[in-house]
């Protein structure tokens, strides 16, 4: 009984931050809301939960609405995306060791906690693999938990309105009213293709947790979405399930901010702040190098380079607008490389 009341009252409370922030009409509301409410309902209550099994779910809904953005034209425009991946990766690797030396040198964090917290990963990854690397669990999970926070609730929020400044300036569109996908420009959509888009997308996902490929739920779903899609122009989901997707995967990530993370902040409240400013920077430069070699437009440069979860970022892309296939392919690169390139090089640079 008391799980299931924790249960109602989290779900109660992320959804009344989750439709207070959209309706303020800020990017990506529906997320930023239920992440802030439920954190704070976590710190006061601790009895914030949602069954972790959701995550999987949620990723392949983020999957759908990747998936049906993609058509002919956007499959031959992703070989470019690619190759800007493959660029913006060397620079993440780049950044991961220069901010890890530089953390380690000017604060009085071990060299192995602060590679780890540099890196450009998921919480739990992060978490997962510290204590293998000979970084310390607790302060390079706590380090990465405020550099996801900010790369979710702040920088999404300043490339929005850098694109939108530099289309004002040039007399152009707002990036929403760019790329309104098909599902949200038509008014009357088929409940058989929603449902058939849904059960696509959700059974491949589950299928895709089974693979052992990183984001696996995802990539699956994107993958046989965009099939339906450009095979049959089938595929179609609402608006409203792109919003409860957000609200879900904000409370996930709101329920994992405890008493103990503030607590500690003060300890690390330097080291945070560096984390904040060098993410930033690395992003604006990651974006000027997407946006110049690699000839990507604005928006997924900006968006690519991002250091936040793929689903998450996914979710926020097709919610500002942008080509949000393009956006997943840079990082999905990231997640990968980094994941497959880093934990040695680490390991390599410690004497591990």
């Amino acid at each position: 009984m008391i799980v299931l009341l924790s249960l109602f009252f989290t779900i109660l409370v992320s959804a009344m931050g989750s439709y207070l922030f959209y309706r303020m009409k800020i990017p990506a509301g529906a997320l930023i809301g239920a992440l802030l409410f439920s954190a704070v309902f976590h710190i006061l209550t601790g009895c914030g939960s949602f069954p972790s099994s959701a995550k999987v779910l949620v990723q392949a809904v983020a999957g759908a609405f990747i998936g049906q953005r993609v058509t002919k034209k956007e499959l031959s425009e992703l070989r470019a995306t690619l190759c800007g991946g493959f660029l913006m990766l060397g620079c993440m690797l780049a950044y991961t060791v220069l901010v890890g030396w530089l953390l380690s040198a000017i604060t009085t964090l071990k060299l192995p906690t602060a590679l780890v917290a540099a890196m450009p990963a998921g919480l739990s990854d992060t978490a997962i693999i510290a204590s293998d690397l000979g970084a310390d669990p607790t302060q390079s999970t706590l380090l990465a938990t405020f550099r996801t926070l900010y790369s979710l609730l702040v920088l999404p929020q300043l490339a929005n309105r850098v694109c939108l400044s530099i289309q004002t300036a040039h007399g152009k569109p707002g990036a929403q009213e760019s790329y309104e996908p098909r599902s949200f420009r038509h008014s009357g959509q088929s409940k058989k293709d929603i449902l058939l888009t849904l059960f696509l997308a959700e059974s491949a996902g589950i299928l895709g947790t089974f693979s052992g490929i990183p984001a696996g739920a995802m990539t699956f779903s994107v993958i046989a979405v965009a099939i339906l899609n450009v095979k049959w122009e089938r595929a179609c989901l609402p608006k409203r399930l792109k919003l409860l997707a957000q609200c879900i995967t904000g409370l996930l990530i709101g329920i994992r901010v405890t008493m103990d993370d503030v607590r500690n902040l003060k300890a690390l409240l330097f080291p945070v702040l560096l984390l904040f400013l060098c993410a930033t920077i690395c992003n604006y430069v990651c974006s000027f190098l997407l946006y110049k070699v690699a000839k990507l437009d604005l928006f997924t440069s900006l968006f690519g380079s991002i250091p936040a979860g793929v689903s998450d970022m996914a979710l926020i892309a097709t919610d500002l607008g942008g080509s949000a296939p393009k956006v997943s392919v840079l990082q999905l690169v990231r997640y990968i490389g980094v994941f497959t390139v880093m934990p040695g090089l680490i390991k390599l640079l410690t004497g591990g």
